[in-house]
């Protein structure tokens, strides 16, 4: 093997198409891949665990460069044997052959260097990041989208293979609850005699049994449409949801809406083919803790705003909090009621812009008796009414870049930001810190173990005026 060298003028030494080297991995990247180092330059490799030492084909048309992984030459004490057969062919659980406590140390810095770096924050000066543990490390996952494809007369079902459009067939796939993962068995029989492809959502619907949505590129015969309502007919499935591309409207059996229990502790239903978190567990905790974080001590009601509110998986918290008020804060508010008369009622309002998440919002609120304004807008765009106290947003992985101005120009007080992506989290919140707000804390919630992907929330408070 050609050794890996500096140039006695400070030049990098040029490698070969196809070289071959080794490294050991440092750390684990946002992405997934593992992090190396060959004369300083940074080598991302994926399949790896810190600590490992590999072998690697390098590919240096990207950069940073890429090493396509040959062997483990010394696996690192966070090396683990994935415990599902389709591990390596699926690549849906890229960290599945990394320890469990290890994913977790990644995560926590991916979102600490993440913030820091777009910030302009020494990371030592950002507040200790609290992870929230998964309960469960498999069978966690109560909704996930599989990939079918219909190849000479059969349907393979399954996830996408990593880098490519193939299909990784999977016939039950270990990470989804027991109510759902033999859907990835039985799918390839109910598609039978389709021609095409798409995208099929599972999820759990009322009473706890499966939901399917099917986005199909192609034909589907007659028979399909008849397992379809046999299934929902006979109460094995709770509902079906079938869009064909190109149609107008979907075609729909049963009740297709997923539906998960609330965190506080009530049936809580989503939108068709709607957003929804991965684990009904991991849901609850983290609609708590931004529950608990938005709270705001105050002397009067306040006034709470909801962004990018989906079906109301946050929402069902903060309306009850921001319309019940702790007894401290009653109490204040009954004297000051006494000495100058009430100040007002407290209020609650969500923004989402789909139709079918904001119905399912409204109705999710009524059946607990609660009040709040649930509006169909965009919220990256909604401009933030001058009374409001707290803001709490849960965009998508792209980020809410108009919000994030909106609420730095804004009176708010408190702003509690969830997110699915360090990197568009940061990007958002050095906005926001523009407009005199400070972190107060960082919380890291696994939602997706065995893979790269974390959920964070972030709570920022309108920073004191330093006093002269």
């Amino acid at each position: 093997m050609k050794s890996v060298h500096r140039r006695s003028n400070g030049a990098r030494a040029r490698h070969r198409p196809g070289e071959r080297a080794q490294l050991r991995i440092e750390a684990l990247a946002a992405g997934g891949a593992g992090v190396g180092r060959l004369a300083g330059e940074v080598v991302f490799v994926p399949g790896t665990a810190p600590g490992d030492r590999v072998e690697v084909e390098l590919d240096r048309s990207s950069r940073p460069a890429r090493g396509r992984l040959l062997g483990v030459v010394e696996p690192s004490a966070d090396r683990v044997a994935p415990p599902c057969r389709f591990a390596d062919a699926c690549g849906g659980c890229d960290w599945m052959h990394v320890r469990i406590e290890a994913q977790q140390a990644a995560h926590e810095q991916i979102v600490r260097h993440a913030i820091a770096r777009a910030t302009s924050l020494a990371e030592a000066d950002l507040p200790p990041i609290r992870v929230h543990p998964a309960p469960l490390p498999l069978g966690y996952r109560s909704r996930a989208r599989l990939f079918a494809r219909a190849e000479r007369g059969e349907v393979r079902v399954g996830y996408r293979a990593p880098r490519t459009h193939a299909v990784a067939a999977v016939d039950r796939c270990v990470v989804l609850v027991d109510a759902i993962a033999p859907l990835a068995g039985e799918l390839p029989g109910v598609l039978h005699g389709a021609a095409g492809e798409g995208d099929v959502l599972i999820s759990l619907g009322a009473s706890s049994r499966p939901v399917v949505e099917i986005l199909w590129r192609g034909q589907l015969p007659p028979a399909v449409w008849q397992r379809l309502d046999e299934r929902t007919a006979r109460g094995e499935w709770a509902g079906a949801r079938v869009t064909l591309d190109g149609a107008r409207e979907a075609a729909s059996f049963g009740d297709p809406r997923p539906a998960i229990l609330g965190a506080d502790g009530l049936p809580l239903f989503l939108a068709p083919g709607g957003f929804g978190q991965p684990s009904e567990e991991g849901a609850a905790v983290l609609a708590r803790r931004a529950a608990e974080l938005a709270h705001l001590d105050s002397t009067r009601p306040p006034h709470v705003l909801e962004l990018f509110a989906g079906s109301g998986t946050l929402s069902v918290l903060l309306a009850r909090g921001a319309l019940r008020p702790s007894p401290a804060a009653e109490a204040a508010e009954a004297a000051e009621a006494a000495a100058s008369g009430p100040p007002g009622p407290a209020s609650f309002t969500a923004v989402e812009l789909s139709s079918a998440a904001v119905a399912c919002l409204r109705q999710n609120l009524a059946a607990r008796g609660l009040a709040g304004k649930a509006i169909e807008a965009d919220a990256d765009q909604y401009p933030i009414p001058a009374r409001t106290d707290v803001v709490v947003l849960d965009p998508p992985r792209s980020g809410a870049p108009g919000a994030a101005r909106a609420i730095a120009a804004s009176s708010a007080r408190v702003v509690v930001y969830v997110s699915c992506d360090p990197a568009t989290l940061a990007r958002d919140l050095g906005g926001i810190l523009r407009g005199g707000f400070e972190i107060t804390d960082i919380e890291a919630v696994e939602l997706f173990p065995q893979t790269s992907h974390i959920e964070s929330i972030v709570r920022l408070s309108r920073a004191r005026k330093s006093v002269r």
